[in-house]
């Protein structure tokens, strides 16, 4: 399935931003430690070694720190790239306006400091 985030605001990083995503599925829950590769408002590019199984559609909880704050979203997993020894994968994330105010004040501020450099 080709799926394309066309949101006004997306953020690239130079340096993947660590993190946690928890699975969710019924009977169980898997975390497992990712690498943020792009973020906007409404989803997440991560990748991800290939520990555990991930299904397009699978509910997940993402958690990652920009500079001062910690961000946390639901959503879910849209599209799935498999390598050989990891996965890229696209998230759909269920955000409130505080998390969007904060996520765009943060990416300021980063986008600022990579300019200075």
């Amino acid at each position: 399935m080709y799926y394309k985030r066309n949101e006004a605001y997306r953020f690239v990083f130079n340096q993947p931003v660590e993190g946690k995503m928890t699975k969710r599925e019924e009977n169980s829950t898997v975390t497992t430690k990712v690498h943020i590769l792009d973020v906007s408002n409404q989803g997440a590019k991560i990748n991800c070694k290939n520990v555990v199984d991930l299904k397009e559609n699978t509910k997940i909880n993402l958690s990652f720190s920009l500079k001062s704050h910690s961000f946390h979203a639901s959503g879910k997993i849209i599209w799935i790239k498999n390598f050989h020894h990891s996965s890229e994968v696209g998230l759909q994330l269920n955000t409130d306006a505080e998390y969007k105010n904060n996520m765009i004040k943060e990416l300021k501020e980063i986008a600022k400091q990579n300019k200075k450099k």
